[in-house]
């Protein structure tokens, strides 16, 4: 242990020393291990499901061009799961809106309903009961409901007999059978229904609503599970032209359609806070070498009474050891106390509820510390014990050399460089949030509030028909109500459902007549809440309880210019090619303006608007405008749905502003953090060159001197200062735009409105970095100017 004590002597000596380095490694290996747990959870880890690389998504391909993938309908489920020979099983499931009535309030409950063979393709067994039967899972068979953890837990307070209590949807009890996992699934999803779908929708073949999920047998690979399906669709395309014929199936791991594209501004974001660590690494690295500094006569008489170059960086080893060995230690424990804020943080990240400390944070901490000891002991050991400085005590104290120098510009001049790159990307970030908060979304969202009633798809239509049809008639009566709508998706929900469509009279071969839409379902009053200009023909006729009556239809504006080339298409009819056989013919009432319906980010597409028919879609979004204040009505819809549905839940019950400041939440959050990781960039870089110049004036505190004594203005010597600052400010910011350059094609999906690499962003990069660099040389070059020559010489 003697080694040690001699290694922590030195540091008890220089407590605000150790406590510094100590502290800044804690908060950089910190914030690295938290972000790196986030990383490692989302992208690095397995699905928590037995033999999880085995899993794939399922969906139909469509042949539609610019839309390649729809759900799939139940028979084709039944389909693939009879004719693949690569598949263990293939089920699928959908979202649905479900009530339950058996507590004192209606409550409504995030679900599931599943298609047969769902909990086997998974592979997990339920912490307690059973999953579904196969008699549960056909239609007509015993109402049973498997319960997430969650809900087990807040609900039944994890009650052990919970087998033997029911749930309420619809008037209609299910008796409660298993409970699944903690992290089988993402906590929105609290139960899971068996479909138990219809005879005769196992005969519509065009019916497409399920998302599929399979798993594949041991040793098969996606192109040859995909290859299979394909086999199996070009044979049911020939049995069933009318519906499946030119469909194929779309597969993809499950993790990887499960991540989507939240890899790419997580891995960004991780590269940040990593260049925020190099940063504090470099700057703890030039307080280390000028720690080595002032011990260099000691270091010297080591050298003189025969102490080896290895022992002397041993010895130094060992004492920036100590302190790295504090800063991994405190930055883990950190980084784990920070998991709840983490997850606060970043929500709406895929499987963010799975996360955890592994193995790995503990490995990547250990990691960190090592190169930090590596950057701030080895390097500043290894220039401190050089023969330049060592050689005799008469050369101890002369100041810093000229190779001593040289190794802190370049430590100061990458830190100039991995800010400006981090100062660039949040620009590029905060510019693109500007523009995407501020993009023109074709409707008018003051004033606008939304708000859904549960209500279930295996409901009986006609009485969730009467209850819209007299909610909406009821809303319209409220004071203070301008107009109010359904409709099954907001605009920029991401919902971006693709038919294939044909436009009566249209003079186009291509694709033998299909034309790719989007659909939405809405009733008359929710395109007026909205306040979408009518450029052509009337709005939606008012909503009727009535499957009879010929379907209306409006398009929007994108549609006739594409499909029509600007003609008038009111009067003329569109036929939804997918949705039967044979298929429904809508005829065309109206035309509005184009709406962002898919994101907010992209482009407007041709779309058609089905004007609604009373219970067609059980849970819709219910859309009111008022015409002043939206507090008093808010409170009378929340009465006024009590009185017509009081077994009904009312939930989500937001401004539409909300939602769509909601769905910019992950923008925001990054340009948030990046913006916060790059001002401590800044921070650090400006304290790294005021520490440069300060010991650039120690080291050069004679020549100024001497200059000053045969005459040189103050003026002269500032510049002369400033000039050497803003040469290393320059090279740094060369660098850091050439990062921002090698970094476009990562930037490139995460900006909008604007270039990956736009100029004036770069530029605003560089004068906000070098106005902080001129602030912190500009004291001591100021310094440098007042230098007394006599006092100076003395010195020497």
């Amino acid at each position: 242990m003697q080694p040690w004590k001699l290694a922590v002597r030195p540091l008890r000596k220089r407590p605000f020393f150790s406590i510094a380095v100590a502290g800044l490694l804690a908060l950089g290996i910190g914030a690295n291990t938290a972000l790196f747990s986030v990383v490692n959870t989302v992208v690095l880890r397995p699905l928590p499901y037995p033999d999880a690389a085995q899993l794939v998504l399922l969906l139909e391909a469509s042949p539609a061009k610019s839309q390649k993938e729809s759900l799939i309908a139940p028979v084709l489920l039944e389909d693939w799961n009879r004719l693949s020979r690569t598949f263990t099983a293939i089920s699928g499931s959908y979202s649905d809106s479900l009530t339950d009535t058996s507590g004192s309030e209606p409550e409504r409950l995030g679900g599931l309903r599943v298609a047969p063979r769902y909990f086997q393709v998974y592979g997990v067994a339920p912490v307690i009961g059973r999953t579904f039967s196969p008699v549960e899972e056909r239609f007509g068979g015993p109402q049973s409901a498997v319960i997430s953890y969650g809900l087990w837990a807040r609900r039944f307070a994890l009650d052990p007999r919970i087998t033997t209590r029911r749930l309420v949807f619809g008037g209609q009890g299910y008796s409660i059978v298993g409970v699944m996992p903690p992290n089988f699934a993402a906590p929105s999803i609290e139960v899971w229904l068996p479909a138990q779908v219809p005879p005769f929708l196992l005969r519509q073949r065009a019916a497409r609503y399920f998302s599929g999920v399979g798993r594949m047998k041991p040793g098969v690979t996606l192109a040859q599970a995909r290859a299979d399906l394909d086999s199996v669709q070009h044979a049911l395309g020939e049995q069933f032209p009318a519906t499946d014929k030119g469909w194929s199936a779309a597969i993809r791991d499950l993790k990887a359609a499960r991540l989507g594209d939240a890899a790419r501004p997580l891995t960004l974001l991780f590269a940040a806070v990593g260049m925020l660590l190099l940063i504090t690494l470099t700057n703890l690295a030039g307080l280390v070498i000028a720690q080595l500094h002032q011990r260099e006569r000691e270091l010297a008489i080591r050298a003189s009474i025969g102490a080896t170059r290895a022992q002397a960086i041993g010895g130094i080893l060992l004492e920036v050891g100590v302190l790295t060995s504090a800063g991994a230690a405190a930055g883990w424990t950190a980084a784990y106390a920070s998991l709840p804020l983490v997850r606060l943080i970043f929500a709406d990240v895929p499987r963010i509820f799975e996360l955890s400390m592994d193995w790995r944070a503990p490995a990547f901490a250990v990691a960190a510390g090592f190169l930090a000891l590596a950057v701030c002991g080895f390097l500043p050991a290894w220039r401190a014990t050089g023969s330049e400085y060592c050689a005799t005590a008469w050369r101890a104290g002369r100041g810093i050399a000229g190779a001593r120098q040289r190794t802190l510009r370049v430590l100061v001049a990458a830190q100039i460089g991995v800010t400006m790159a981090l100062v660039a990307g949040a620009a590029l970030l905060v510019r693109s949030f500007y523009n995407l908060d501020r993009a023109d979304l074709g409707i008018d969202a003051r004033r606008t509030f939304l708000f859904r009633v549960g209500a279930a798809w295996d409901e009986d239509r006609n009485r969730i028909g009467h209850m819209q049809e007299q909610l909406l008639a009821e809303l319209r009566r409220l004071p203070g109500v301008e107009a109010a709508g359904i409709t099954n998706f907001l605009p920029a929900s991401g919902a971006t459902l693709r038919y294939q469509a044909a436009l009566e009279g249209a003079a186009t071969t291509e694709d033998e007549g299909r034309m790719p839409a989007g659909e939405r379902f809405v009733s008359p009053g929710y395109l007026q809440a909205l306040r979408a200009p009518l450029l052509a023909g009337t709005w939606c006729p008012e909503l009727r309880l009535d499957f009879q009556s010929p379907p209306k239809a409006m398009v929007n504006r994108r549609f006739v210019d594409v499909y029509a080339h600007g003609a008038n298409v009111v009067g003329r009819h569109v036929l939804m090619l997918d949705l039967g056989n044979p298929p429904p013919s809508w005829e065309i009432v109206g035309v509005v303006g184009d709406i962002k319906e898919d994101a907010v980010s992209a482009p407007p597409y041709p779309y058609v608007y089905w004007c609604a028919m009373g219970g067609y879609w059980p849970d819709p979004e219910y859309v009111v405008r008022a015409r002043g204040d939206m507090t008093g009505i808010i409170s009378a819809v929340r009465q006024l749905v009590r009185q017509i549905a009081p077994t009904r839940a009312v939930f989500e019950m937001r401004s539409l502003e909300d939602a769509f400041a909601q769905d910019l939440d992950r923008p925001r959050s990054n340009a948030r953090l990046l913006t916060l990781f790059a001002a401590a960039a800044l921070l650090l870089a400006s304290v790294g060159l005021y520490g440069l110049m300060t010991q650039t004036l120690n080291a050069r505190r004679q020549e100024i001197g001497i200059r000053i004594a045969i005459g040189a203005a103050p003026a002269r010597i500032v510049g002369s200062m400033l000039a050497g600052a803003g040469a290393l400010v320059a090279i740094g910011i060369a660098a850091g735009i050439l990062l921002v350059l090698v970094a476009r094609p990562a930037l490139r999906s995460l900006v909008f409105g604007i270039g990956s690499a736009d100029a004036l962003t770069l530029a605003a990069g560089a004068l906000a970095l070098s106005a902080a660099a001129l602030l912190a040389s500009l004291g001591p070059s100021l310094r440098a100017a007042r230098v007394d020559p006599i006092e100076a010489l003395r010195a020497e």
